[in-house]
């Protein structure tokens, strides 16, 4: 079937930003810039109310780590305990992926809690409330990265501002052929099927085999590796068509055809909505002296920050949980955050400063 106008943004980027001796990935580098900013920021509110700047150090070391620690022990709690359970040695291998904000926000109540213990000698709240106007810029930057890594995608759909994720795509496919993933090439069409009242645009991929011998095999397993039946459930960027519908080019190139998948970048819908935040927590602070009120800016972060996890979480395929859940596991977990959030916004008070 042919629909009028099938758009959609084919996203190509590599995470690695540089790949030589060491492998900087963009993700790395939006978690720095994100930590960067956000202590310049701390240090202005710091010097605003008058704090030892010599704080900012030891606030920074415990941010770091809690946040670090905290996102990755959520992930494997919250998200796949059963794997880290059997694989216990790589609960803390963060390069292998996996971080978990509600982990994150945990950790840094605690972090900020023996923050001021040992330095401030203040109360938590009033770490916290500088604390999370940094930490919702942040958030925004290390949702960039996720959509640099082409990861936390959204589900299937016919907008056309969709993302098709064609480096995760490539990538697949070079895998399973053992190849140079950057010339494998897709060919586009106006040509989409409906599946399950998505249309799905068809397209062919072109794989050079080199030296390798075409047969059977190749097609046949390919398919049922991608294959259409599949669709909903194990097809993430692309699904394979027909595993008999293949032609062999003269320089060894097998063209198959394919469905692409488009998705609903959620990572840029989180990023904005956290920005937002932002800003709203900033004029906040400076505007309406916010920080005379204990815990109001804290409170603000958690119910504004979660409740738009909690929506954008309705446009992600689910995590962890099977997606006859009503509910992701995020917004399971946001659900507890925000209650948190509006009981410190609604009891926050004003400080005597006399």
């Amino acid at each position: 079937m042919i629909s009028e106008f099938f758009l959609f943004i084919s996203w190509n980027i590599d995470p690695a930003l540089y790949d030589g001796v060491i492998t900087l990935r963009y993700y790395s580098l939006f978690f720095a810039i994100s930590f960067l900013v956000g202590f310049n920021i701390v240090k202005k509110l710091f010097i605003n109310e008058n704090a030892p700047v010599e704080w900012m150090d030891k606030l920074l070391m415990y941010s770091v780590v809690g946040t670090i620690l905290g996102a990755r022990l959520g992930h494997v709690i919250f998200y796949d305990p059963y794997y880290y359970l059997e694989n216990i040695s790589e609960i803390f291998m963060v390069w292998k992926g996996g971080l978990a904000s509600h982990g994150a926000a945990i950790a840094l109540i605690i972090a900020m809690w023996i923050f001021s213990k040992k330095v401030t000698k203040k109360h938590t709240l009033w770490s916290l409330d500088k604390l999370v106007i940094a930490v919702a810029l942040a958030a925004g930057f290390i949702r960039i990265g996720n959509l640099m890594n082409s990861e936390i995608v959204g589900v299937r759909t016919n907008n056309e501002l969709s993302l098709f994720y064609e480096y995760k795509a490539k990538s697949q496919i070079a895998s399973f052929f053992n190849i140079d993933q950057k010339k494998i090439k897709f060919t586009s069409s106006n040509i989409d099927t409906l599946i399950n009242g998505i249309y799905y645009p068809e397209s062919k991929v072109s794989i050079p085999l080199g030296n390798k011998k075409m047969n059977p095999y190749y097609s046949e397993a390919f398919s049922n590796a991608f294959q259409y039946d599949n669709l909903e459930s194990d097809a993430d960027f692309f699904s394979s068509t027909n595993k008999n519908d293949f032609t062999l080019t003269p320089l060894n190139e097998v063209v198959l055809p394919i469905y692409l998948i488009p998705r609903i970048p959620t990572q840029l819908y989180e990023a904005i909505s956290y920005w937002l935040i932002f800003c709203f927590l900033f004029w906040g602070y400076w505007k309406k002296e916010w920080y005379l009120y204990q815990g109001r800016l804290f409170g603000i972060f958690l119910t504004l920050l979660f409740a738009s996890r909690l929506f954008v979480e309705f446009f992600k395929e689910h995590q962890a949980l099977s997606n006859n859940s009503f509910l992701t596991m995020g917004q399971y977990l946001s659900l507890p955050l925000i209650a948190v959030g509006l009981i410190f916004w609604i009891k926050s008070t004003k400080i005597d400063t006399n």
